[in-house]
């Protein structure tokens, strides 16, 4: 009877299965890794739009320092500063306008604000060019106006609350993040258990394999080895497989039962 079992095919089967955990592990980890990265994505760009916003509230007050620093002294080293702070508010705010376009509240919150800040870019530079003119009176009154005043205010507000509106995407966006590392470590760590296990079940099944290898198969009647296809004696076996010569002797047990079976004289010549 022949094994049923083949070393090379359950050799192939074992790593066809890990080669299957392998692949599975680098697609999971793959998919993972792409939800990782965007949720790191979304974290980088909320900080992102928090730096803008930050950046704006300080350059609108630099601004409103070096205007009035302007007003108060005549000189010319205050525009400098001026000419800088008002330029990168411009600038920062058409970076915010692209930063939030996803967000249609907050770029509606964010359209509002920036019609605050260029009223108030437009009343800067008006005094700024009425001093220049010899019109002080008039750049300071305009400095002193109630709606001077309320108009940065309600500019501070605004850059605030689109500030508390970001600091509560970014806690949000931050604990998806944690999630898909935390998702990914299980993942890793369930199909290296899983890889680990596929890894034993092959060395067994390797095992196995070369137990059924070393299997003879002999004819229950003649005695004869199954070699290779052919049906061969034990001797032809042990010189094909093994390279072993035989010769042939008697057991001890063998020769007592032939003596037993011989006549009287016969036993005592022998």
């Amino acid at each position: 009877m022949k094994i049923p079992h083949s070393r090379p095919i359950l050799v192939s089967f074992g790593l066809a299965s890990t080669a299957l955990v392998l692949c599975a592990l680098l697609l999971l980890e793959w998919k993972d890794g792409t939800a990782a990265v965007e949720s790191f994505g979304w974290v980088s760009h909320t900080l992102e739009i928090q730096r803008e916003l930050a950046t704006v509230e300080a350059r609108m007050s630099e601004a409103e320092s070096a205007e009035r620093g302007y007003l108060l002294t005549s000189e010319a080293n205050f525009l400098a500063p001026y000419t800088a702070a008002t330029n990168e508010v411009r600038t920062r705010l058409v970076n915010l306008q692209k930063l939030v376009a996803d967000n249609e509240s907050e770029l509606a919150q964010l359209r509002k604000l920036d019609v605050l800040a260029q009223a108030k870019l437009v009343e800067l530079d008006s005094t700024v060019r009425l001093e220049r003119a010899g019109k002080r009176d008039l750049a300071v009154a305009m400095v002193r106006n109630t709606h001077s005043g309320s108009l940065m205010k309600s500019i501070r507000s605004g850059l605030q609350s689109m500030t508390e509106v970001e600091a509560s995407l970014l806690r949000s966006r931050q604990q998806s993040l944690v999630r898909e590392l935390h998702r990914g470590d299980m993942i890793s760590l369930g199909l290296a258990a899983a890889l680990a296990v596929m890894l034993i079940a092959l060395l067994v099944l390797a095992r196995g394999a070369e137990h059924y290898r070393n299997l003879v198969t002999l004819c229950a009647w003649t005695r004869s080895v199954e070699y290779e296809g052919e049906w061969i004696s034990f001797e032809e076996y042990l010189r094909r497989r093994f390279d072993i010569s035989t010769t042939h002797g008697i057991a001890p047990d063998a020769l007592a039962q032939i003596e037993v079976g011989l006549p009287l004289d016969e036993r005592q010549k022998a």
